[in-house]
């Protein structure tokens, strides 16, 4: 299920404010300070698969940091507790378990993830690399392993016949039912692992397991990874007392990946103690990407592999039975083929929904099992987000869109068996995210706006609404509440680019602005592909600073250039080979658009961007020297020929083939062009941009004789966590641009 940050307010203990009165200014000592501004958040939440209960991860009201496992009951209307983190003993993690946690940037504590059984009876969580079993009737919690497992990646399978989990780079399975332990495999050391997702799959193609379960429990596709090709780098991890050097296998740009085989193995010779692994041909080439993999009703493998170039997306078939393996179809595009979905396996029937921006925009296809297109379920100008949901019963396919215009997200349906439109079921237009149960005959439904925080209901699956879970009214014991009369509500708009491309961009103005003062501005922003910043939704602790950079003068904007998320392939297509040229030519005409209004000092500019937005912070120093007075450039790329092969050469190709194309996207041969006042920050422990980008920086900035600032953070990752680093972070960010544009 999507890991959804939601606020729900039937669960919420019931904070007191410290004054009545709404009129507080908002500090950034406030924003990441408990509770949370935007109301009690939870996470992870799941209807239960008999979809009696809604459970859910919830912070503590005293520290948002640490989550317990809570449901609600749909029948009673109660929520309860059913795991508190404190009862249980917390160690320290893995290093295999850090660095999976850092790929799905989760930043939490406690208990950060959990799985359902398929009959709706009991829960399966890991904490502290150990596996706790919990039976819902009779609220029980069990250790199922004990000593220092480091098990990662659990669930039940289909028919809860096992519990899987992959433990020290081999698979592992439990029975359920006498909790005998099992090994799939036994082989797993060094640069070797099975069942894993290696750091390539997790980082930049959002596949977070090696294994997959057959629906009828009678069979496990699996993964062989093998690394020893993949460049050992050392980095590292440079925290306050302590270095620690980790030899880490990291695939840059052009050089080798790792090779990933696929394999399929019958349970029953598991249980007998012995498996054996059937391999399945995936071609004479290994330089290649297994993207993802699913089984069908027909109990089937459905599986994809990319190649390296990223241009061609084969969907294969495998029967582990008579041991054929079919190819379906391809996806191909000159740019890229973007890496969509998995597939929607129906269960009733021998067809599965197939998600492709072929077409130039994402939409949905019905195909059946052999691989033969039905016909397309959605088209248009417009992009589908997600499914998220199917009800084969009624014939209905639940989904999420950019509809009726990008800035927004909006739950429809459309028929699965006759050709209709879509089906607005979010009434209240905005921005909407939605889980449903498994029939599709209810789903919870999500809404915010740019000023309100998330308000949750729940429908049945024809729209109507049945109960209000969370109205979370900005009112008197509301977090929010001392704060609302201050609060500034952001402006939306667009300009065109120079190709006639219409760039959106958010604008927050300061307390009684007046069109005839000048200003300064600050310019936040990502730049990069896969990201959309500009959305008439809640923007959490990233608007709420807004709030502050206002209320000290600051004009704040936001643009989406080209080659930003939910545009459609033509959009994003203008990055290709492109890095470091429209980004900065839409942003730079964004300011210049602003500036035409009359209202902003073309003299006090500044920028702000984080990871490729720290790219953009550079790039936009040394490609438009004179515009940007400021620029602040958290844990930057700055030089895409260090980052990894997936994501740079989607866009880029290989540096031996696109050397143009790698050359302008190196900001360190032009540092010594650099006018802006700039401001380096980055985590000493990053391994997703390493470190070592910002000590090339700065080793080039020293040898150009340019002064600068840096702020770096002792064992932080690509993500500077934490309440104290977060709260540091945009303190020295507003000290930074108040010393540099108030003058």
């Amino acid at each position: 299920m999507s890991k959804l940050k939601i606020v729900l307010l039937t669960f919420v203990i019931n904070f007191s404010s410290t004054a009545a009165t709404a009129n507080q200014t908002i500090t950034i000592e406030r924003i990441f300070q408990s509770p949370e501004l935007d109301g009690s958040s939870v996470m992870n939440l799941q209807f239960s698969p008999d979809g009696s209960r809604l459970s859910f991860l919830k912070p503590k009201a005293e520290n948002y940091e640490v989550l317990d496992l809570w449901e609600y009951d749909l029948k009673t209307g109660q929520p309860r507790m059913l795991v508190d983190s404190n009862s249980l003993k917390f160690g320290e993690l893995s290093e295999t378990e850090k660095a999976r946690r850092e790929r799905q940037r989760i930043s939490q504590k406690g208990i950060i993830e959990y799985y359902w059984s398929n009959n709706g009876k009991r829960l399966v969580f890991p904490a502290a690399g150990e596996l706790y079993l919990y039976t819902v009737e009779g609220k029980k919690l069990n250790p199922l392993t004990r000593g220092n497992t480091n098990a990662t990646d659990v669930r039940f399978s289909p028919q809860d016949g096992f519990i899987s989990f992959v433990q020290n780079q081999n698979l592992v399975i439990v029975d359920s039912k006498n909790f005998k332990k099992h090994f799939v495999t036994t082989a797993g050391k060094g640069p070797v692992a099975f069942g894993v997702a290696e750091f390539i799959a997790q980082e930049e193609m959002n596949r977070f397991t090696g294994y997959w379960w057959s629906s009828n429990d009678k069979y496990l596709a699996l993964t062989k990874t093998d690394e020893s090709s993949v460049k050992l780098i050392e980095r590292y991890d440079i925290d306050a007392d302590k270095v620690v050097v980790h030899k880490e296998r990291y695939p840059e740009a052009g050089s080798a990946n790792a090779v990933v085989q696929l394999a399929v193995v019958n349970m029953a010779n598991v249980v007998k103690g012995k498996p054996k692994l059937e391999w399945i041909p995936l071609g004479k080439n290994k330089d290649i990407y297994l993207a993802n993999a699913k089984w069908n009703a027909d109990h089937k493998l459905i599986y994809q592999i990319q190649t390296r170039d990223q241009k061609r997306l084969d969907i294969f078939s495998y029967d582990p039975v008579t041991k054929v393996n079919k190819l379906l179809f391809s996806e191909t595009d000159d740019k890229w083929v973007n890496l969509i979905s998995t597939g929607k396996m129906l269960k009733k029937s021998s067809r599965f929904i197939w998600h492709s921006d072929r077409s130039g925009f994402k939409h949905l296809y019905l195909y059946k099992n052999d691989g033969t297109l039905i016909r397309a379920l959605t088209q248009g100008d417009w992009g589908v987000d997600t499914v998220v949901g199917v009800d084969e019963e009624l014939g209905w396919v639940y989904f999420l869109a950019g509809l009726p215009t990008p800035l927004e997200k909006n739950l429809y349906r459309v028929s699965l068996e006759s050709e209709t439109e879509p089906q607005l079921l979010t009434k209240e237009l905005g921005w909407h995210n939605a889980v449903m149960s498994e029939k599709a005959d209810m789903f919870v439904d999500f809404r915010s706006s740019p000023v309100t925080p998330t308000q949750v209901y729940l429908h049945k699956g024809n729209g109507d609404l049945v109960s209000t879970l969370n109205a979370n009214e900005v009112v008197e014991g509301h977090p929010l509440f001392p704060f609302k009369s201050t609060l500034v509500e952001p402006e939306f708009d667009s300009f065109k680019s120079a190709t006639g491309e219409t760039i959106y961009y958010t604008l927050f103005k300061p307390p009684g602005f007046s069109a005839t003062k000048k200003y300064p501005l600050v310019v936040t922003g990502y730049g990069g592909p896969t990201a959309q910043m500009v959305t008439k939704s809640w923007p959490g602790k990233r608007g709420l600073m807004a709030q502050v950079y206002v209320q000290k003068g600051f004009v704040v904007a936001t643009f989406d250039n080209r080659g930003s998320a939910r545009r459609g392939k033509k959009f994003e297509g203008y990055l290709k080979h492109a890095f470091g040229t429209v980004e900065v030519e839409d942003q730079v005409a964004g300011v210049q658009h602003l500036i035409s209004k009359g209202y902003i000092d073309s003299k006090r500019v500044g920028f702000f961007g984080w990871s490729y937005g720290g790219f953009l912070a550079l790039s936009l120093g040394v490609k438009a020297p004179g515009i940007f007075k400021a620029l602040v450039s958290g844990a930057p790329v700055t030089d895409f020929a260090l980052y990894d092969t997936h994501y740079t050469e989607r866009y880029l190709g290989k540096p031996q083939e696109q050397p143009d194309a790698y050359k302008q996207a190196n900001t360190l041969p032009l540092m010594t062009g650099l006018k802006s006042h700039l401001l380096v920050i980055h985590g000493m422990a990053d391994d997703n941009v390493l470190f070592t980008n910002s000590t090339l920086l700065f080793k080039k900035l020293q040898s150009s004789g340019k002064l600068y600032e840096s702020v770096t953070y002792p064992g932080a990752k690509h993500g500077v966590y934490g309440k104290e680093n977060q709260t540091h972070v945009y303190s020295t960010v507003i000290d930074f641009f108040e010393r540099r544009l108030k003058n």
